[in-house]
């Protein structure tokens, strides 16, 4: 029998045999009727993470296989965090819970733009931190304001001061000696300069108290005398060398708030670049407002002279709250911005490693177009572009757009009795800014309880890829 009739023969063997067992044999094959176990939906309302699961009315957490956490994004009201910011938040709250035993003091910066000027919303987020953790006083503060902006603090100044702004290229020093606060007061070579603080009537609660008393002077080439006085009593007699570096001089009292008046003299120029108002431990708050300006400008300030006062401040955290001045400007989209952004992140990150961040988004704003007043259609692409690259840096996003109503909020909350925000419908009222600062530690508190939750099982185990 040759090759070519044998593989006939085998080739209708098996064919008969399968027509045999398909019509005699049943098998429960029925592919398209596969279903795979699935667990019964639930609602978490504002929760955008594909990585976490909460189980209602457990306190367990199902972590699906394959899943890269290192982009999970938890969101709980409005407040996006990304896993990186989680456990550096995780951190800062174990540190914030032992500070009075540690008796350390952790600040937080406040940059932003007009929107928070006048401690209008940090305020609110200082009186709330300090509640919860512990701590009291102003916080970081410049020593010449005489048009008295700042409501937490009294300040009364004499003698040939001037402020030198990162953003004023008028007035812009040679040797970027700005620090953290974005601003110098400069006192005059060869003239005596006095300054008073005292507790200021208008502060909140615990930010009307404080102990600790901290100078920072920039590096100056001449020796500086520095005298004070609590009423008539001289309490500080000092004479502070010439330094390259960034000086600290500090003190303590225990009286609380005292009304302090120092008098300075330098035959050089003399920089101070802020006074800080604290308690021994807790936390601080630091209002830092650069009118006018879409990022705070970190490139024109010293880089070592930044980072040796973030050391020495002890740095818990950033808020950051620009975007105030994009809103006239439309575009198809806002890629341009991102880039702006993205360069003072790599400044934060590089003079403030591993410190946790939160971009606030901008609020809404409105406009009279065609004589009616409405809110700005391309607000929600700045938001976006803003959320993106806060994301991409490993940054938390608060949407305070979408946390205060979102289109057309502004105009509501213009017209509440007392307003919320002021009739250029741009800026939040004090009574506003007490608002959005509730919003937002109201959401940090929430995602600081889910940490106790998610610990042992976000930041430990290895994810299966």
């Amino acid at each position: 029998m040759n090759q070519q009739l044998r593989i006939l023969i085998y080739f209708v063997m098996i064919a008969g045999l399968t027509l045999v067992l398909t019509k005699y044999v049943t098998f429960p094959f029925t592919p398209a009727q596969w279903q795979l176990p699935t667990a019964d939906p639930i609602d978490i309302k504002d929760v955008d993470s594909t990585a976490l699961i909460l189980e209602e009315n457990t306190d367990t957490i199902t972590i699906p296989p394959q899943v890269e956490l290192k982009d999970t994004i938890i969101t709980i009201a409005h407040l996006n965090c990304p896993t990186v910011f989680l456990q550096q938040l995780d951190n800062l709250h174990q540190q914030l819970l032992s500070s009075a035993e540690t008796k350390r003091n952790i600040r937080i910066l406040h940059y932003g733009d007009s929107q928070i000027e006048g401690d209008r919303i940090t305020a609110y987020i200082r009186e709330s931190f300090q509640s919860r953790f512990g701590g009291s006083g102003p916080g970081l503060t410049t020593i010449y304001d005489p048009q008295h902006i700042n409501p937490s603090v009294w300040l009364d100044s004499k003698g040939h001061w001037k402020i030198n702004s990162i953003y004023n290229r008028r007035y812009r020093l040679p040797s970027k000696t700005y620090g953290l606060m974005g601003q110098t007061a400069t006192l005059q070579a060869n003239s005596n300069g006095q300054f008073k603080i005292s507790a200021s009537p208008w502060a909140e609660k615990h930010a009307s108290h404080y102990q600790k008393v901290r100078l920072f002077i920039a590096p100056h080439v001449d020796t500086l005398i520095i005298k004070g006085n609590i009423k008539n009593t001289e309490v500080i007699n000092d004479s502070i060398a010439p330094s390259k570096n960034l000086t600290e001089i500090n003190w303590e009292f225990e009286q609380l708030s005292p009304t302090l008046k120092f008098e300075l003299f330098s035959n050089g120029d003399t920089h101070i670049l802020g006074c800080a108002l604290d308690s021994t431990s807790g936390v601080s708050v630091d209002n830092i407002a650069l009118r006018g300006q879409s990022t705070p400008l970190l490139h024109r300030t010293d880089g070592d002279l930044f980072k040796a006062m973030g050391e020495h401040l002890d740095i818990g955290m950033v808020f950051f709250q620009f975007g105030t001045n994009i809103i006239p400007t439309v575009a198809p989209n806002y890629h341009f911005y991102k880039v702006q952004m993205a360069k003072q992140f790599d400044l934060l990150k590089t003079y403030l490693p591993n410190t946790p961040v939160i971009i606030i988004g901008l609020s809404d704003a409105a406009h009279v177009n065609n004589g009616q007043l409405e809110s700005y259609a391309h607000l929600h692409r700045i938001r976006d572009a803003q959320k993106e690259i806060a994301l991409e840096y490993g940054f938390a996003f608060f949407d305070l757009y979408e946390a205060m109503g979102g289109k057309g909020s502004i105009i509501e909350w213009s017209q509440k009795n007392p307003p919320w925000a002021l009739t250029d419908y741009i800026h939040l009222s004090r009574k506003g800014g007490k608002q959005a600062a509730n919003l937002l530690t109201t959401a940090l508190w929430k995602q600081m309880e889910q940490l106790q939750y998610v610990d042992s099982i976000l930041f430990t185990q290895t994810p299966q890829l």
